[in-house]
C-alpha cells in the first residue's frame, strides 16, 4: 500500500505569490514616493499640492499591503486544515467502500457494478471498454428503477476471455423508459481503499486501481 505524502508545493506557491505581490506593491510604492518627493521639491509655493490627495494614496497603499498579508495568512490556515484532514484519510486504507464510478477490475473472476436507473428500462444497452478505450463487450440488460446489480464474466463480444486481466474496465449503460425517453443512469463500484492521494487540493482515494474523489464515496465499511 502506498500513501501519497502531503507536499509543500502549495505552501511554497502561496509564499511565493504573496512575496511577488508584496514586491510589486513596494516597487510601485517606491515609485510613488519618488514622484511625490519630486513634486514637493518642484511645487510652486503659490500653488502647493493638496495634502489630502497624497495622504489618501498612502493610506491606500497601506490597506493593500495589509490585504496581501491577510490573504497569505488565510491561505496558510486553509493549507494546514487541508493537510490535517488529509492525514485522517489514512484511516480509510483497507476499508471496503462503495463509490460512484464506472470503472473497476476483475475480482474472483468477475467485474461488478451497481447500475442505478431513474426508471425501468427494458433492453438497456451495455458497453464495456478496456483501458485503451477499445470495446470488449456489448450487450443488453433489463433495468428496474433504482439499484441493479450487473456482473460481467469477462467473456468478450469478440470471443476473447478477459477474466484473467489485471487491467481496468469501464462500463457505459444507456436506456429508455416505456415512452422512449432516455433515463438517467449512474454506476457504482465496490472495492477496498488501496491508497490516499493528497497531491492536489482535493484528496483522492484509490479503489480498484483508480483514483476517485472523496466526494464519490457513498458507503464505507470495515
Amino acid at each position: 500500500m502506498s500513501v501519497s505524502g502531503i507536499g509543500a508545493t502549495t505552501s511554497n506557491t502561496t509564499g511565493t505569490g504573496a512575496s511577488a505581490a508584496t514586491n510589486s506593491l513596494m516597487s510601485n510604492y517606491t515609485t510613488f514616493l519618488t514622484m511625490l518627493t519630486t513634486q514637493l521639491k518642484t511645487q510652486s509655493p503659490l500653488d502647493p499640492m493638496d495634502v489630502n490627495s497624497f495622504t489618501q494614496q498612502l493610506v491606500q497603499y497601506s490597506s493593500v499591503e495589509q490585504q496581501i498579508q491577510t490573504n497569505a495568512n488565510l491561505k496558510s490556515m486553509m493549507e494546514t486544515l487541508t493537510s490535517s484532514a488529509a492525514l485522517q484519510l489514512v484511516n480509510y486504507i483497507g476499508k471496503s467502500v462503495v463509490a460512484y464510478s464506472d470503472t473497476t477490475k476483475f475480482d474472483s473472476g468477475e467485474a461488478a457494478w451497481t447500475v442505478n436507473s431513474s426508471a425501468a428500462s427494458s433492453g438497456a444497452k451495455v458497453t464495456i471498454t478496456d483501458e485503451n478505450g477499445g470495446v470488449v463487450y456489448q450487450g443488453t440488460t433489463d433495468l428496474k428503477a433504482g439499484d441493479n446489480a450487473f456482473t460481467w464474466d469477462g467473456q468478450g463480444s469478440n470471443g476473447n476471455d478477459y477474466s484473467a486481466s489485471t487491467g481496468a474496465f469501464t462500463i457505459s449503460v444507456a436506456g429508455t423508459d416505456t415512452n422512449g425517453k432516455a433515463v438517467s443512469i449512474t454506476t457504482e463500484v465496490k472495492g477496498k481503499v488501496q491508497a490516499v492521494d493528497t497531491s492536489s487540493q482535493q484528496p483522492y482515494i484509490k479503489v480498484n486501481g483508480r483514483l476517485l474523489p472523496l466526494s464519490a464515496l457513498t458507503e464505507i465499511s470495515v
